[in-house]
């Protein structure tokens, strides 16, 4: 579902709005009071509501710790033995040259 609130529009799952109304309905209250609320508060703190802060806190920290278990996903994995004492473009190099052949570099 879209609602256009004046210059705004929010996007809400229709099922999710049906049970959202029904906690309205039983505080009597309606979807444009709780915007019209949501708004004056911003305007008037300067600051998000509480549960807003603390979902996003509690997102970041979901987000943090899938970071750290890819960094330690990786920190993990067994590298292979470095090979001799080529460079990493050396070794770059010789693979091309594996790869594709001899190439001719003057030509473009």
């Amino acid at each position: 579902m879209r609602y256009d609130y004046g210059h705004g529009e929010a996007r809400v799952n229709a099922e999710r709005k049906r049970d959202a109304e029904k906690v309205l309905k039983r505080n009597g209250r309606t979807y444009s009071d709780l915007i019209r609320d949501l708004t004056d508060y911003l305007a008037d703190t300067g600051e998000l509501p509480e549960f807003e802060r603390l979902t996003l806190s509690l997102i970041q920290e979901r987000e943090r710790g899938k970071k750290q278990e890819l960094i330690q996903r990786f920190a993990d994995r067994n590298l292979p033995e470095a090979e001799g004492d080529l460079s990493d473009e050396e070794i770059l190099a010789q693979a091309r040259m594996e790869r594709f052949g001899e190439r001719d570099e003057t030509a473009v």
